[in-house]
């Protein structure tokens, strides 16, 4: 370890930090140590509320005013960061020590164009506005923004997620910093844009020699990019090493099991997800012993009472009794990985599902949304002043069947979803609810049509009302539908004991939910009515992978007990591989591939699917991609849809055909059709 001194940018020493809170003292780390190494990528998993996010905030200085460090160091050099004054700080922030955060939307400024903005970040250097303009051009087209000297006066609003992130990033080493924080910076995109960024923070490392410190809970990012790994639980770091040490020979039981929860790892989808039980302790309560010790499948009495040892092996440590001392074990860790027990879920689709008549069917459905008013569209003589965002979508959703949606940010699953529960009006074509049609169907019609169909929302906090308790929240349906005479306190609690929800809960407000608590009470709000049909929107979006099984099982579950259809809209595909029974590709407002899962996996017909296929990153170092973008460029503007086949631009196997008309759907096995004019033939051809 000594002869890492030398070799190190950054260290941690001690690190012990509270949160003072209306419930009393939160102990959100202690005892926090490790060193982040020159011209490497670190990062850092657990699970939310682990405290990862709080220990980058620690380094900048950026902490909430409740924040009380009560130990420890963070040295930069020959200087410890904690003890900074307000101008230190400054000083170091943006010019040495840049953050690139998780939402660009809220971290950069709406008014400002990103020249104005990067113009502003260089305004220590005695530079021309000339040379700043040109400085933040060529950083827009170092991280692969096209056509940046135009692009440069253009407003957050008008990039798409990716190319924000992309901005984001740009500003952030517009200064050449030594060291870059990232906090989940690929949370929000999707596999091909999550690709394009691992290549992006990739080459700035080799190319700038910047070092790099990545937030996320996405472990197939954490071994497709980094170098080295801390894993964290409740506060507290129990294990550090190489990536290929943590990913294939991880000693602490807790870093095992989110390995083992991950669904990227799992082969058998014909069962359901392992979780790690139990939910991260309470840090406002004395804590003794092991941390994990309650949650953990291997503990013994001694783990709650006596703190583990800290294990040093090569580059990395390890907290855990197993490894030394009176109670370790000498078959611990096993030489193969562990075996997670996991229930069977029944979820082949029986012959009688396959052949029942669909629940839904949708059929050419045309979504436009005006560009301008119809006064200027005249006066300008715009024949069309409007931009498909949903075009000739036809499916199929049978009972106790669930279809996966699956495309990047910007083609059109959200509206397709929208539409369908009538929340938002459709310009052409059918959607018809049990035989009968619903499309732009009045509000005064459809509302007693909700009962059987329910929308599961993207953002499990945001769409909750902050001034409503969670029996409140759960039970709104029911008021909202005219459930007079029920007891709604026996309602809240059905509900919540259906979605394994612990009733204590009840009388907590969204704030005071973990993502996945959250999730859960959006679920139970979605089932209050017994409904036919649920669109869950990003189902598991944010939530970590232990957490996601849970929601996934959850979900599974109530379809067996209750005969549900789900619309999962996604662009998670390894969670669409362990749930979907059918697949729907949407690539620019268009469906280009719908087929049964196993098989749209195993043998894709249509570039676009194979790239998104192939662009998951994997949770193995070992199969680590060199070149991770199997797409290249944005997604077209819907203003300029392309004339031919959409995906045209973008494809590297299309053809002088391919840009001059646009593809019929073909109908290539039972069930499954795509939209390609020169379909991938065999299971084994490569997208070069």
């Amino acid at each position: 370890m000594k002869d890492l001194a030398n070799n190190t940018l950054l260290n941690i020493e001690g690190l012990t930090l509270d949160f003072l809170t209306n419930r009393g003292r939160v102990k959100a780390l202690r005892d926090i140590a490790f060193p982040v190494r020159k011209g490497r990528i670190l990062g850092i998993v657990g699970e939310s509320g682990s405290g990862k996010s709080t220990v980058l905030w620690s380094i900048l200085g950026l902490l909430a005013g409740n924040a009380q460090v009560t130990a420890g160091r963070v040295d930069y050099g020959d200087k410890n960061l904690l003890t900074l004054n307000a101008e230190g700080l400054r000083a170091l922030r943006g010019e040495e020590i840049s953050v690139v955060f998780q939402d660009p939307m809220t971290s950069q400024i709406p008014v400002l164009p990103y020249a104005q903005q990067m113009s502003d970040i260089l305004y220590r250097r005695s530079m021309s506005e000339a040379d700043k303009r040109k400085a933040a051009v060529d950083m827009l087209r170092r991280v692969g923004i096209p056509d940046p000297e135009s692009r440069v006066d253009a407003y957050p609003h008008e990039f798409s997620g990716g190319m924000r992130q992309r901005a984001g990033i740009a500003m952030s080493m517009l200064t050449g910093p030594n060291l870059l924080l990232a906090d989940e910076p690929t949370t929000a995109l999707d596999v091909t844009m999550e690709a394009q960024m691992i290549d992006l923070m990739r080459g700035l490392r080799d190319d700038f020699e910047t070092t790099i410190v990545v937030v996320s809970h996405n472990l197939g990012l954490i071994a497709e990019m980094c170098d080295d790994v801390v894993v964290m639980y409740a506060g507290e770091v129990v294990e550090t090493g190489e990536v290929h040490d943590i990913f294939h020979n991880a000693r602490h039981p807790y870093t095992r099991a989110l390995l083992e929860c991950d669904p990227a790892r799992i082969t058998d989808v014909s069962r359901k997800l392992p979780v790690i039980p139990g939910d991260i302790p309470d840090l406002t309560a004395s804590l003794s012993g092991c941390i994990f010790a309650s949650r953990c499948q291997k503990a013994l009495p001694a783990c709650s009472t006596t703190a583990p040892p800290l294990v040093e092996r090569g580059t990395g440590i390890a907290r855990c009794h197993l490894l030394e001392g009176p109670l370790a074990d000498p078959s611990w860790p096993p030489p193969a990985e562990v075996s997670t027990v996991m229930r069977d879920t029944g979820k082949t689709l029986e012959a009688s599902v396959k052949d029942a008549k669909p629940l839904l069917e949708v059929r050419d459905l045309n979504v436009q949304f005006r560009t301008m008013g119809a006064m200027k569209s005249r006066l300008r003589g715009v024949e069309r002043p409007f931009v498909d965002a949903v075009l000739d979508v036809s499916l199929d959703i049978r009972p106790s069947e669930t279809l996966a949606l699956v495309g990047e940010s910007g083609s059109g699953k959200t509206t397709l979803g929208r539409t369908i529960l009538n929340l938002q009006d459709a310009a052409g074509g059918s959607v018809r609810f049990e035989g009968n049609d619903i499309r732009n169907m009045s509000e005064r019609r459809f509302k007693p049509l909700r009962r059987d169909l329910a929308m599961m929302f993207q953002d499990p906090v945001g769409s909750l009302s902050p001034r409503k308790s969670v029996r409140a929240l759960i039970t709104e349906p029911l008021l909202i539908h005219g459930a007079e005479g029920r007891n709604l306190d026996f309602e809240a609690e059905r509900l919540a004991d259906m979605v394994r929800l612990p009733r204590g809960f009840l009388s907590r407000y969204p704030h005071e939910l973990s993502g996945g608590q959250a999730r859960r009470v959006g679920v139970a709000r979605a089932l209050a009515l017994n409904p036919r049909l649920i669109v869950a929107d990003e189902p598991t979006a944010g939530l970590d992978v232990s957490v996601q099984g849970e929601i996934l099982n959850l979900m599974a579950d109530l379809q067996e007990e209750h005969g549900l259809s789900y619309l999962i809209i996604t662009h998670n595909l390894p969670v669409v591989r362990h749930i979907a029974d059918r697949i729907a590709i949407m690539y620019l407002g268009r469906i280009v591939e719908e087929g049964p899962a196993a098989e749209v996996f195993a043998r894709p017909a249509h570039p676009y699917t194979r790239a998104l296929v192939e662009g998951v990153p994997q949770p193995d170092p070992d199969r680590r991609r060199q070149n991770t973008g199997t797409i290249k460029g944005e997604v077209p503007s819907l203003l300029r849809r392309p004339k031919g086949c959409d995906f045209a631009t973008r494809c590297p196997l299309a053809r002088d055909a391919c840009r001059e008309a646009k593809p019929e759907h073909r109908q290539i096995a039972p069930d499954h059709r795509h939209a390609c004019l020169f379909p991938l033939r065999y299971a084994d051809q490569q997208i070069t």
